[in-house]
C-alpha cells in the first residue's frame, strides 16, 4: 500500500534575486505537463493578473526577513490548466537565490467547506429539535389527560403536565409509588417491568390520590435522554380510552358484584378492565389486583385460542350466546364454563357460568317440589285466573329458589343471597312471606 506524506510540497520553484525562475520540482501528485517553458521567466508572469502583487511582496518579504507567510495563489501551468496553491517563500544563503514552495490550496478549501457544511448540518439539526422540543411541548402541556415522567432507577415525577397537576396534585420530584395504593402496588410494579422489558405496556387500574380514586395508568419506556425515562399516560376508569362514558362506578357493584355467576369486563385486547368477586373465586384469585390489568388468556383456556374465537365473534356478531371453554385458576385447578358475552363502546361484558357445579338449575327428575308445585297449578286452569296463576308459578318458583339455596350454604343466609341474585333484606321478607323461618 502507498502512502503519500501531505508534509512534502507539491510544487518547489528555484528562483533568483529578481524572481526568475532557474529550476522546478513537481510531486507526482499534480498532473499537469512538464514545466521547462517556465525557466528563464519571471515567477509573476506564470499567475493570473491578480497575483502579481502577491508575487512581488512575497519576494520582497522572504528577502528581508527571510520567509514569506503562506499566501493563496492561482497558478497558470503551460498546459493551460489553473490551480490554487498557497505559496511560502524562503531566502537561501548567499547568492542562491529564493526557494518557492507552494501546496495544493484546494485541501484548505475543502477543509474550510467542510467545516461550513458541517456547520450549517449542526444548525439544522439545532433548529430540527427546537422543532421537535416545541411540538413536544404543545402536545405534552395540552394533552387533557395525566402525563407523567418518571425517573426509570427511581420512579420520581420528573416532569408533569397541567393536567395531572391539576387532577392528581403531584409534581416534579414527587415519589409516585408513594400515590399508588399499597393493594395497587404489585400490579403496577408489574406493568413497569414490562414496559421496561418491551418498550411499552397495556394499561392497569390502580387507586391514586386522596381519596382514592381508579384510573387506568399505561407506562412506555422513553430512553432517549441522558437518564432512562417511563412516559405514564392516566385516564379515569369512569371514562374509556375513546373519550366514552362507562357505566357510574356507585352502579356497578350492585348490579356486576351480585351475581352468583362470574362477570369481567375486559377491552378490545382481552385485557381485564373490571370484575367481580365470583370471578375472583373462580379463578382463586386473592384481590382484583390481580386480574386487572392481565390478560384474560391467562385464565381461559390456557392456550389463547378460546379468547381469540370469542374475540373474533364480538367483532363479527357483535355478542355471543353460548360458548364452552375451561377456567385454569391460579393454584391449579379446572373448571369448566360456559361463556356469554356482549360489546359496548370498546367495551366487551362476559358472563362465566361454572358448568360442573351441582347448580340449583337442575334437578327436574321425579319427586322434585318445583316440578310438582306447577304440576299442580296446571290443574287449575280455567277456576283460576291467569294474573292468580302467574303469582302462585312466581311463589312456587321463589319458594323453590330459596330453599336450594339454603340447603346448599348450610342455612347461610347471606350466602345464599349471593347465590340467587337477592339482597340480604329482600330475602328475609321472601322467607317471612312463605313463612321459611
Amino acid at each position: 500500500m502507498t502512502t503519500v506524506n501531505l508534509a512534502q510540497p507539491d510544487l518547489t520553484l528555484h528562483l533568483d534575486r529578481d524572481g526568475v525562475i532557474r529550476d522546478t520540482t513537481l510531486s507526482d501528485r499534480i498532473e499537469t505537463g512538464g514545466l521547462q517553458p517556465w525557466h528563464g521567466r519571471p515567477w509573476s508572469e506564470t499567475v493570473t493578473a491578480s497575483g502579481f502583487a502577491t508575487i512581488e511582496r512575497m519576494v520582497k518579504d522572504a528577502w528581508r526577513t527571510g520567509v514569506s507567510a503562506f499566501t493563496p495563489v492561482n497558478q497558470l501551468f503551460p498546459s493551460g490548466a489553473e490551480l490554487p496553491l498557497e505559496y511560502t517563500t524562503v531566502r537561501l544563503g548567499g547568492d542562491a537565490g529564493l526557494l518557492a514552495i507552494g501546496r495544493r490550496f484546494h485541501v484548505v478549501a475543502d477543509l474550510q467547506s467542510r467545516l461550513i457544511a458541517a456547520q450549517q448540518a449542526m444548525e439544522r439539526d439545532h433548529w430540527r429539535l427546537r422543532d421537535v422540543e416545541i411540538r413536544y411541548n404543545l402536545m405534552f402541556n395540552g394533552a387533557n389527560d395525566p402525563l407523567l415522567l418518571l425517573d426509570a432507577a427511581t420512579l420520581r415525577i420528573t416532569e408533569v403536565n397541567p393536567a395531572a397537576g391539576r387532577l392528581l396534585g403531584v409534581g416534579h420530584d414527587w415519589s409516585f409509588i408513594d400515590q399508588i395504593a399499597k393493594p395497587s402496588q404489585p400490579v403496577f410494579h408489574a406493568m413497569i417491568q414490562r414496559a421496561r422489558t418491551d418498550g411499552q405496556a397495556p394499561g392497569v387500574i390502580v387507586q391514586l390520590g386522596t381519596p382514592r380514586e381508579s384510573w387506568i395508568v399505561r407506562a412506555s419506556l422513553a430512553d432517549g435522554g441522558v437518564v432512562p425515562s417511563y412516559l405514564l399516560h392516566l385516564t379515569p376508569v369512569a371514562a374509556s380510552p375513546r373519550g366514552t362514558t362507562l357505566p357510574d362506578r356507585s352502579v356497578c357493584p350492585a348490579l356486576i358484584a351480585r351475581l352468583p355467576d362470574a362477570f369481567v369486563i375486559i377491552d378490545r385486547d382481552g385485557v381485564v378492565r373490571q370484575a367481580n368477586a365470583a370471578f375472583l373465586d373462580l379463578i382463586e384469585a386473592a384481590s382484583d389486583a390481580v386480574v386487572l390489568g392481565a390478560r384474560l388468556d391467562r385464565w381461559l383456556d390456557g392456550s389463547g385460542n378460546d379468547l381469540a374465537m370469542a374475540l373474533e365473534l364480538i367483532r363479527n356478531h357483535g355478542r355471543i350466546m353460548t360458548m364452552p371453554s375451561v377456567i385454569h385458576g391460579e393454584y391449579g385447578a379446572v373448571v369448566e364454563v360456559e361463556i356469554s358475552a356482549s360489546s359496548d363502546d370498546g367495551m366487551i361484558g362476559l358472563l362465566i357460568r361454572d358448568t360442573s357445579r351441582g347448580a340449583i338449575r337442575g334437578g327436574a327428575g321425579n319427586g322434585d317440589p318445583l316440578q310438582a308445585a306447577l304440576g299442580a297449578l296446571s290443574l287449575e286452569v280455567g277456576p283460576t285466573t291467569m294474573h292468580e296463576a302467574v303469582d302462585q308459578t312466581v311463589a312456587a318458583v321463589e319458594q323453590h329458589f330459596i330453599r336450594a339455596a339454603l340447603e346448599q350454604t348450610a342455612g347461610n343466609r347471606k350466602a345464599a343471597a349471593a347465590l340467587i341474585g337477592l339482597s340480604r333484606q329482600s330475602l328475609y321478607l321472601k322467607m317471612n312471606r312463605y313463612d321459611l323461618e
